[in-house]
């Protein structure tokens, strides 16, 4: 018997293959953004918090500066940041707000309390806003400063 050839080697006979061949759906182009603005959800609840303010605070206050002053009452609330402290009292901190020429930043630790002492030097009004979500948080008119 002849041994055959190594190249010969393999398998002889027809090889069946499976080609599936499948449509491929052409990809759809995007459609362009109809608006040049994109609000996402963080910074949303804060617009939310910026149309509650009142009218006299909205007129030289703009929204992104709104922002910015919002995201910063949380952190000082939350202890993220050190804020400059203008006046204490037994369960408040008062603290100068950058973006509000006359207007404060003051944070509670009992917002039920009927009666507040602050001890500074400045001279501090009634409260102009108070969040919603968080009523520790409040905008105080500041007198000396206005």
């Amino acid at each position: 018997m002849r041994v055959p050839q190594i190249n010969y080697l393999g398998s002889f006979g027809v090889l069946k293959k499976n080609n599936n061949k499948t449509v491929e759906e052409p990809i759809e182009k995007p459609l362009p953004i109809e608006h040049d603005t994109v609000t996402f959800a963080g910074k949303s609840k804060y617009i939310k918090k910026y149309e509650t303010l009142p009218e006299e605070i909205k007129e030289i206050l703009s929204p992104k500066d709104a922002i910015d002053m919002f995201q910063n009452m949380d952190f000082l609330t939350q202890g993220k940041i050190k804020g400059k402290e203008i006046g204490h009292g037994d369960s408040l901190k008062v603290y100068e707000n950058p973006w509000l020429k006359g207007y404060d930043i003051l944070i509670l630790n009992d917002p039920k309390a009927q009666k507040q002492t602050i001890y500074s030097t400045s001279t501090f009004g009634d409260s102009v806003w108070c969040d919603k979500d968080n009523t520790k948080i409040q905008i105080i008119r500041n007198i000396t400063a206005a």
